[in-house]
């Protein structure tokens, strides 16, 4: 179930859009300005790894998805 991120040619605001399926096509509109021109922007996605007893959890700098030393850098 993708969730994609879309931005408005007309206002620039930024908004992600839930499909049930790869392949489900709607008709999509600015939640601000409800222009319909609108694009899809690449975007990175996330994902959450349970660690169990693996200890470099606790060396880490505190940061989940990477070693930096504020959360900034993961952005």
């Amino acid at each position: 179930m993708p969730i994609y991120e879309f931005e408005c040619n007309k206002c620039d605001h930024r908004f992600e859009e839930f499909f049930r399926s790869t392949t489900e096509k709607k008709k999509l509109k600015c939640p601000e300005c409800l222009s319909k021109e609108i694009h899809k922007v690449f975007s990175l996605f996330g994902m959450s790894v349970e660690r169990g007893n693996d200890t470099s959890a606790s060396q880490s700098s505190g940061c989940d998805s990477c070693t930096a030393t504020s959360c900034s850098h993961c952005r």
